[in-house]
């Protein structure tokens, strides 16, 4: 038999299969929509349930750290990240968390949970704010060279931002703190072509000025 003729068999089989035992087929369709239909139901519940669960106790610790309890208030976010560690929740809880291992100098474990949440936090919106807080993380431990380059990664990932101006005015300070006046002069010019008539721009000139003077001098 050609490989056609088989083809046509096989097909002529499953069409007279679905004739004669129509019932049959409707109900294991019927049953296969159940548990597909089911299945759908019950990831959305859990997944809602989980939300739910981890935005509760986000909030009780943030209840915990208004009431003065700061270890109870750690317990519930270090809880809200290892229970729930893809929701929402346990991404905002890494933030307040880096924060509280940045002010006792634990900078590694800070940059580990900031790293996560610049790599897979959600909503979007809460990646930029972990970039910013790996900034201050170099920043606290006077790594200046990093805190270059994650300033340098801000600017890149999001000139558009609210904080990228800051952002500038903090890059042309590290240069500056480096001795590397040129490259200060440099961030400061970008900062009034960028954004002129602003705060910042304003403040870059300043300092454009203060450095012109010196030179001077």
């Amino acid at each position: 038999m050609s490989e056609t003729s088989t083809r046509w068999s096989l097909s002529n089989f499953f069409v007279k299969q679905s004739k004669n035992h129509k019932i049959k087929i409707f109900v294991a369709v019927g049953v296969l929509l159940v548990i597909i239909f089911a299945g759908l139901f019950f990831c959305f519940f859990g997944c809602h349930r989980s939300e739910y669960a981890s935005s509760a106790k986000l909030s009780s610790a943030y209840v915990a750290f208004s009431q003065g309890d700061k270890q109870k208030g750690i317990n519930l976010l270090d809880e809200t990240i290892a229970k729930y560690p893809k929701m929402p929740a346990a991404y905002q809880a890494r933030i307040v968390r880096a924060d509280i291992f940045t002010e006792a100098k634990e900078y590694s474990e800070a940059l580990k949970l900031l790293r996560e949440t610049v790599s897979f936090g959600k909503p979007a919106v809460i990646k930029p704010l972990a970039n910013v807080r790996i900034i201050y993380v170099y920043d606290s431990k006077v790594d200046y060279l990093n805190a270059i380059d994650a300033s340098k990664e801000f600017i890149d990932k999001y000139p558009d931002h609210f904080l990228v101006k800051d952002i500038y005015l903090n890059l042309a300070k590290y240069y500056l703190i480096l001795g590397s006046k040129d490259e200060a002069v440099k961030v400061f010019n970008e900062v009034l072509v960028n954004f002129p008539a602003t705060k910042e721009a304003e403040k870059a000139q300043t300092k454009l000025n203060e450095i012109k003077y010196m030179q001077i001098q």
